[in-house]
């Protein structure tokens, strides 16, 4: 006869199995997360309740033994939806990366409850709202990157609590009002600031001033009574006020009368030094319908005929630079602001149907990496792009023609340029519809800001200044030194053959050398067989810029990895520039932002 088991022993055996299949706490909090995104490409269709073990979910990690969620990396994944409040209960969190993606909604507060958060991406998405100040109580956090979002309301003073805070992006938001000059927020530059029309404040160099020009008056507190503000106190008011207003309006009155007479000296003399240059535009504009100017953004501040006029005086002595597609100028308006002028050569002009409505397509694009185009002038002699001024000129000539005295490219220099290069090509790459191929990047294709922020220029003109039908796109299109080998066989531009230019650049930051040194030419080398030669004799020694001081073995060896993928011959074994740019990310910002007491191998 058999003998029967006890249903107390069955029931505490399926206990303990229901309990060996539980997810765990932070496995809860993660699927909690996945309801509140809106996953429609199903990039997490690994989170399931039913794999017990979280930590082998995409883009999760964790630390051991305890199993607690150690970082989240899910950038580019095309989430949207909004950011669950729960993430407040991942407790051992140290990396929260959801860059690039179409989430919407706030930052939750709660992500104060993150302790030991050190990176906070949350860039290029459309959460809205204000940046909550308990973020001030993260006192581990050493990157916060919060641009290209719509956040708005004014920066929180308790950000400048974060002692530990060594990268920060607050730019292309609509935040307003000054930037709190305290704590470890007055030692950023104004790059960590950029489009926000609304700042003001001492790390952009911009005056804080009420509507009128002077602060309000506000009556004496001892004024107030339970009442409200008492008879004499506002009859003492009312006078300080028009004696106030009265003040001002005489001294605004003088000011006026002063700029008035400066302007009228100022007209004289523009008289007659350019008189004639003046009354011979004027007829030439007068004569001349044909004249156009097509603004993009509305942001140029100033009419067609001031545009037009200022061109129109341009000449030799306002050159900067020429290339592939023509002329570069300075111009300078009566402002003092200046713009750069590119003028396109006779017979690059592409087809007249088609290179206005390209022109509007590329005028439309916006990021913090890339040259701002503001508009297009059409004269009967030259067709004219107007871009921003960038006061350092290009890289190749700051790296290779001695514009370094004021600021030297040190390594974390060169490293700030490779990674903003980066964040530009990708975006053309992966956030334009349809994706641009650049065909031309180039150390001189990238231009400096004072702040040696890297901007790319001349992106979408190899396109739509060369005829396709010419077959002549290797030969405008490119430089040799920087073009890939199958590009250099068929003419055929794609985001690969950008890859291995950025590759080149790479290894131009690191040795300090242009990619046709004679020196590498005289073997029958470019610099990336000439790269390969001295790795492989392990002579790092030798690569290395001898302006770059102090630099650890172990950065050289993650750069040159990262350029030798983007440099491998095999178009389809190089990594695309979004993968390109996280890499660069985690070499770059995580161990150069780390503290002695962080974990050095931590993927932060």
């Amino acid at each position: 006869m058999e003998r029967l088991i006890p249903w107390w022993i069955l029931a505490l055996v399926a206990s303990l199995s229901m309990e060996a299949f539980a997810l765990t706490p932070d496995g809860e909090v993660l699927m909690e997360l996945k309801e509140a995104f809106n996953d429609s490409k199903r990039m997490l269709s690994s989170w399931k309740r039913t794999d017990p073990n979280p930590c082998g979910w995409t883009g999760v990690s964790c630390s051991f033994p305890d199993l607690r969620v150690r970082s989240i990396n899910l950038p580019y994944m095309q989430l949207s939806g909004v950011i669950s409040p729960s993430i407040g209960k991942l407790h051992k969190l140290q990396r929260l990366a959801l860059h690039q993606n179409s989430l919407h909604g706030s930052i939750p507060s709660e992500i104060k409850n993150c302790t030991g958060l050190k990176a906070l991406y949350l860039r290029a998405n459309y959460l809205q709202g204000g940046i909550p100040p308990e973020i001030g109580e993260l006192t581990h956090l050493t990157i916060l990157d919060l641009s290209s979002n719509l956040l708005r309301g004014t920066i929180p003073p308790t950000i400048g609590r974060l002692t530990n805070l060594r990268f920060l992006n607050l730019s292309t938001n609509f935040f307003s009002g000054e930037i709190p000059n305290v704590g470890v927020l007055a030692t950023f530059r104004s790059t960590s600031f950029v489009g926000n029309l609304e700042l003001c404040g001492l790390p952009i160099q911009k005056d804080c001033r009420g509507t009128l020009g002077f602060p309000a008056v506000l009556p004496h507190p001892g004024s107030i009574t339970s009442e409200g503000v008492s008879p004499i106190a506002t009859n003492r008011t009312s006078h300080f006020i028009n004696g106030l207003i009265i003040g001002s309006m005489s001294t605004m009155a003088v000011a006026l009368v002063a700029v008035l007479v400066f302007l009228w000296i100022c007209m004289l003399s523009r008289k007659r030094n350019f008189g004639g240059k003046y009354v011979k535009m004027d007829k030439q504009l007068a004569q001349d319908a044909s004249a156009k100017l097509v603004t993009y953004h509305g942001n140029l501040p100033y009419t067609s005929s001031e545009i037009i006029k200022t061109i129109e005086l341009l000449d030799e002595d306002d050159v900067v630079g020429s290339g592939g597609f023509g002329t570069v100028y300075k111009m300078v308006m009566d402002d003092n602001n200046m713009f750069a002028v590119k003028r396109i050569d006779r017979g690059r002009e592409g087809r007249d149907w088609n290179f206005e409505k390209e022109l509007e397509i590329l005028g439309s694009i916006r990021h913090i990496n890339l040259v701002n185009l503001r508009g297009y002038c059409r004269l009967p002699s030259a067709k004219l792009l107007i871009y921003d001024f960038l006061a350092l000129g290009s890289l190749d000539k700051y790296l290779h023609e001695g514009g370094q005295e004021d600021q030297p490219l040190n390594w974390n220099a060169r490293m700030k340029i490779a990674l903003g290069s980066a964040r530009g090509l990708a975006y053309l790459h992966h956030d334009c519809s349809p994706a641009i191929v650049h065909r031309d990047i180039k150390s001189s294709n990238i231009l400096l800001d004072p702040s040696l922020e890297p901007h790319v220029s001349d992106f979408g003109l190899a396109k739509l200044l060369v005829d396709e039908d010419a077959h002549v796109t290797t030969v405008v299109a490119g430089t040799f030194g920087y073009l890939a080998p199958e590009y250099l066989q068929n003419g055929r531009a794609t985001e690969k053959s950008d890859v291995y230019s950025f590759g080149v650049l790479l290894l131009e930051l690191v040795t300090g050398k242009r990619p046709t040194d004679p020196s590498f030419l005289r073997k029958g080398l470019n610099i990336v067989g000439w790269l390969n030669t001295l790795t492989g004799e392990h002579r790092l020694d030798e690569i290395v810029d001898e302006r770059c001081s102090n630099v650890e073995v172990e950065a050289v060896e993650a750069l040159l990895d990262i350029a030798a993928m983007c440099t491998d011959s095999n178009p389809d074994r190089r990594p695309s520039m979004n993968r390109v740019l996280k890499m660069l990310e985690e070499e770059i910002l995580s161990p150069c932002l780390s503290e002695s007491y962080y974990d050095p191998h931590l993927d932060i």
